[in-house]
């Protein structure tokens, strides 16, 4: 099929298409691939000969021009939240400018496992102020125990922002690890931190980490043992802000300032 049959193409064909080409280019496959050999230098990698990419590269030109004209809608929606992570990173960046904030999301998601639909979730929840009332100091001690997973539950849901080129997600970014602070020092200055211990298994690295950190002086094998896991197991920032936050432990016996 030619570039000059894609206009009289019906829109579900295209769609079709689209999808094949996708996955054929695999645009997501070929990122974690890449990055796995940055971090695995043995990694035994069978890379796709250019020539064979490029013809499939300008096959999908074509489509994408072709659907472009018929604007966003359900079929564009429907690739930016596939199931197959090829499909929705190429159409993340295909129709970017006609679905921002789906495609931001839907690109963020091929790489990280994840549903478009989650990772967007995620996105609008780490912009979700919580109240301002109760104030940490009005609240009970279970709610500020809550409290704290939830905040570090929104930092976490901050690496799905845009912290690096975009000036209010990195200020947002860091009012929240601000806050998470605050909320150590109001736990310490009750006697609650051992009520963080059970959080050190928590899924969530961001969470585990920040509870560990927190935990360093009434628990400090546990909370070191942590830690570590986040280290191993972690991405960054999250295993840079562990292994940060041992360094500081055992170098200095420092944690976060007034905690």
């Amino acid at each position: 099929m030619s570039n000059a049959d894609h206009p009289t193409l019906p829109l579900e064909r295209l769609v079709a298409e689209f999808k094949t080409a996708a996955k054929q280019l695999g645009t997501a496959r070929w990122q974690v691939e890449t990055l796995r050999e940055l971090k695995d230098p043995n990694a035994k990698i069978t890379r796709a000969n250019p020539e064979i990419l490029m013809p499939i590269a300008e096959h999908l030109r074509g489509i994408v021009d072709s659907m472009r004209v018929h604007g966003v809608g359900g079929p564009i929606e429907r690739l930016l939240r596939d199931d197959d992570p090829d499909v929705r990173a190429t159409a993340a960046i295909a129709f970017a400018a006609l679905a921002p904030e789906l495609a931001n999301a839907a690109g963020q998601s091929a790489y990280v496992g994840l549903p478009t639909g989650k990772v967007l979730e995620l996105q609008r929840r780490a912009r979700q102020r919580p109240p301002e009332r109760p104030t940490l100091a009005e609240m009970n001690d279970d709610d500020l125990v809550v409290r704290f997973e939830d905040a570090a539950e929104r930092e976490s849901a901050t690496r799905f922002l845009d912290c690096l080129d975009d000036p209010a997600d990195k200020d947002l970014q860091n009012e929240i690890v601000g806050e998470v602070w605050n909320i150590m020092r109001q736990l310490k200055s009750r006697g609650l931190l051992p009520r963080l211990l059970p959080l050190l298994a928590n899924d969530d690295l961001t969470v585990r980490r920040e509870a560990a950190t927190a935990c360093l002086r009434v628990a400090a094998p546990q909370a070191e043992a942590a830690l570590e896991s986040v280290t191993r197991d972690g991405t960054y920032p999250d295993s840079f802000l562990a292994r940060e936050s041992l360094a500081n432990w055992r170098d200095k016996g420092q944690i976060v300032y007034g905690v």
